[in-house]
C-alpha cells in the first residue's frame, strides 16, 4: 500500500469532508419500509457495521481506529436520477447466453433448464434484514425481492455494495438496481462492510490491516441465498460503487466459480495477484471527471489508482481477449472473442464519482448496461 504525508493526508481528508457535504442529502427510497428482519434485528435501520460485527442504527456510517475518508466517503444518499429513467432496456435481449465453456444456448439465466425445480422457498417480496454470523462476529445485509418472485421459477442473484463511508440503505437508495429488479425480475442483495469499507485489496483502512474476509463474507451470503430461495446458481452476479466497485474487482478475482460476472463503478483493481479460476466478464463505469479514482489513474487519496484504460486492458489479458474492440451505448468500448465467452467493457461517463445519474444522461444507465451484458454470461 502506497501512502502520503500527513500534510497531504489531512488536506485530503478536507476534501473528502468537503464532498460529502455536497453529496449526502437525506436519502430517498421508492421501495417503501423494509420488511420484517429475518433473524434479529441489526441494520433495520440501514446502518453500517462496526468492527466488531454489529449494525449501528439510523443511517450513519461508522468507521474505527481514525482511519481517513477514502474513495467514497463522497457517495450522497440521495435517490440517483436513474430511477427516473425510461425503462428503455428493461425487456430481455433475448441473445444467446455464453457458458465459461465457450458453449451457447437460448437459457436465459433465471430458467430452471438442467436444475431440479425449486421445492420450498423463504423468501418474500419486499425487502427483509437478515443477519448472519461469520467469522466470530455477526454480518448483516438486505435482500430485496421483487413483487413477481413466486419462488416456483429460479431467478439470477446480483449482489451491489456500498461505498466506503456508507452503507446498504445507501447504495439501494443510489444505484438504481431495486428498479431495475423489480422490472425484470431477478433479487438483489446490500450487504454491510465492516467499518462501513471493504477489503478490495490494498484498499481500505481499517478492513485491510485487519485482514477482514469480505470474499468469505459474500460467499457465505450467496450461500445462504441459495438455500432460502429459488435462484439460478448460474446466474450470480456482483457490482458496487467505489469502495464496492473495488471490491467487485476482487469478487471477478477470487471468485469466479460463484459470480459469473461483475460490474464495478468508480473502482479499480486494487488485489494482486489477480487469478481467476476462470474468465469472468467485467463491465466497468469510470467517470472522465473523477477526483477521487482518476480516470487517468493516480493518487489522490490514501491509495493508488490505475487507470481506466490500464484496468481495461489487464482485465482484456487475464481474459485472454482477441478483439475486436466494439462500441455500444455511445460511450461503452467492449473487447471480445476472449477465452470462455467472457467479455470485458468500459463505458466512460461524463461525470464525476457517484456517476448514476451521470450515466443515464449520457444513455448508459448503469443497471441497464450492465444487467444486458449479464444476461449473456451465465456460469457452465
Amino acid at each position: 500500500m502506497k501512502k502520503i504525508s500527513n500534510i497531504t493526508e489531512f488536506a485530503t481528508i478536507g476534501l473528502v469532508a468537503a464532498w460529502a457535504l455536497v453529496g449526502c442529502g437525506s436519502s430517498t427510497q421508492s421501495d417503501g419500509p423494509a420488511a420484517a428482519t429475518t433473524s434479529g434485528s441489526a441494520g433495520s435501520q440501514g446502518g453500517a457495521t462496526n468492527g466488531s460485527g454489529r449494525a449501528m442504527g439510523s443511517g450513519g456510517a461508522m468507521g474505527t481506529g481514525g482511519a481517513p475518508a477514502d474513495t467514497a466517503d463522497a457517495h450522497g444518499g440521495a435517490a440517483s436520477t436513474d430511477d427516473a429513467s425510461p425503462e428503455a432496456s428493461a425487456s430481455v435481449d433475448g441473445g444467446p447466453v455464453v457458458s465459461r465453456d465457450g458453449s451457447t444456448s437460448d437459457r436465459a439465466p433465471g430458467s430452471d433448464a438442467g436444475t431440479a425445480p425449486c421445492t420450498e422457498s423463504t423468501l418474500r417480496p419486499g425487502n427483509t434484514n437478515v443477519m448472519i454470523p461469520y467469522a466470530g462476529g455477526n454480518r448483516d445485509y438486505i435482500v430485496h425481492v421483487p413483487a413477481s418472485y413466486t419462488g416456483k421459477s429460479r431467478v439470477p442473484l446480483l449482489i451491489d455494495m456500498h461505498g466506503s463511508g456508507q452503507n446498504a440503505t445507501n447504495q439501494q437508495g443510489t444505484s438504481g438496481w431495486n428498479r431495475k429488479a423489480d422490472a425484470t425480475g431477478f433479487i438483489v442483495i446490500y450487504p454491510n462492510a465492516l467499518n462501513a469499507r471493504w477489503n478490495a485489496g490494498t484498499c481500505c483502512s481499517p478492513s485491510v490491516e485487519q485482514h477482514v474476509d469480505d470474499v468469505g463474507f459474500l460467499r457465505a451470503v450467496v450461500a445462504k441465498t441459495l438455500k432460502d430461495g429459488c435462484i439460478d446458481s448460474k446466474g450470480v452476479y456482483a457490482s458496487g460503487l467505489s469502495g464496492g466497485g473495488l471490491m467487485s474487482y476482487r469478487l471477478a478475482c477470487e471468485a469466479a466459480d460463484v459470480f459469473a460476472a461483475v460490474a464495478p463503478v468508480s473502482g479499480a483493481t486494487v488485489f494482486s495477484p489477480c487469478k481467476p479460476s476462470s474468465a469472468v466478464s467485467v463491465v466497468a463505469f469510470r467517470g472522465l471527471s473523477d477526483p477521487l479514482v482518476p480516470y487517468n489513474g493516480g493518487m489522490p487519496l490514501q491509495w493508488y489508482f490505475q487507470g481506466a484504460k490500464a484496468d481495461f486492458d489487464q482485465w482484456s489479458m487475464i481474459d485472454q481477449c482477441m478483439g475486436p474492440v466494439t462500441m455500444s451505448h455511445r460511450i461503452c468500448q467492449t473487447n471480445t472473442q476472449c477465452s470462455g465467452g467472457a467479455d470485458v467493457t468500459l463505458c466512460s461517463v461524463n461525470g464525476g464519482h457517484v456517476l448514476y445519474g451521470d450515466a443515464s444522461n449520457d444513455g448508459a444507465p448503469v443497471p441497464d448496461v450492465a444487467w444486458e451484458i449479464f444476461q449473456r454470461h451465465a456460469l457452465p
